[in-house]
């Protein structure tokens, strides 16, 4: 009710003004948006790998079922380069930035759960400190082409010069499946318990390869 005197106060001051100026210019009353949570949001874990050889983070989303989405990855082109995404349509917009989209609406909306799989290759100079994959230019729309409030949760990208006890437990999760398979370390095109000797190795003696 309040909201309502005060746009009837704003409208007759405005007309009450027009009138003065003799004018029929058209009255835009701007009324402040609360905040509204996001209904979908789209994220990445990011991932580890060798300097010089490919990770592949895994693409998210959660919340309410999207008829389409779309996204961009930006990052680092000189410490990441875009090798493939599966999943979903790729484009690349620059040497930092990927986008990716679903090809089609899907009318019966787009469940929670893992959309896409990306790989980057480190660069052989890659360092000890991490890099980000940030998302950008998140959005979505329902089933009938609505468009749902839209949020972006970035990830990063580290190398694995070194063994930690946490790398070999991420390494572990992925070779048993419940993790997406991101450090393949010696590039046999998956991550298995060969992986996991090569990281146990280097934890436990603390040499870096």
């Amino acid at each position: 009710m309040r909201f309502r005197i005060l746009i009837a106060f704003v409208l007759a001051g405005a007309f009450a003004a027009l009138a003065q100026q003799g004018t029929a210019d058209a009255i835009v009353v701007k009324i402040p948006s609360a905040s509204i949570p996001s209904t979908v949001t789209l994220s990445t874990s990011g991932g580890s790998a060798l300097p010089g050889q490919t990770v592949t983070i895994p693409i998210g989303l959660n919340g309410t079922a999207p008829g389409s989405f779309q996204l961009d990855l930006s990052f680092d082109p000189t410490l990441l380069t875009f090798v493939s995404a599966t999943g979903l349509s790729a484009t690349v917009e620059s040497a930092g930035d990927v986008r990716l989209s679903t090809a089609s609406p899907n009318p019966n909306g787009i469940a929670s759960g893992l959309m896409a799989k990306v790989t980057f290759t480190l660069a052989a100079s890659f360092g000890a400190s991490p890099t980000a994959v940030n998302l950008v230019n998140c959005r979505s729309a329902d089933p009938a082409r609505n468009p749902l409030s839209t949020g972006c949760l970035a990830g990063t990208v580290g190398s694995l010069t070194c063994a930690t006890v946490a790398d070999v437990q991420s390494i572990v999760n992925q070779a048993l499946g419940v993790a997406p398979p991101a450090n393949d370390i010696n590039q046999d095109g998956m991550v298995n318990v060969i992986d996991v000797q090569m990281a146990i190795a280097t934890a436990m003696n603390g040499a870096c390869v």
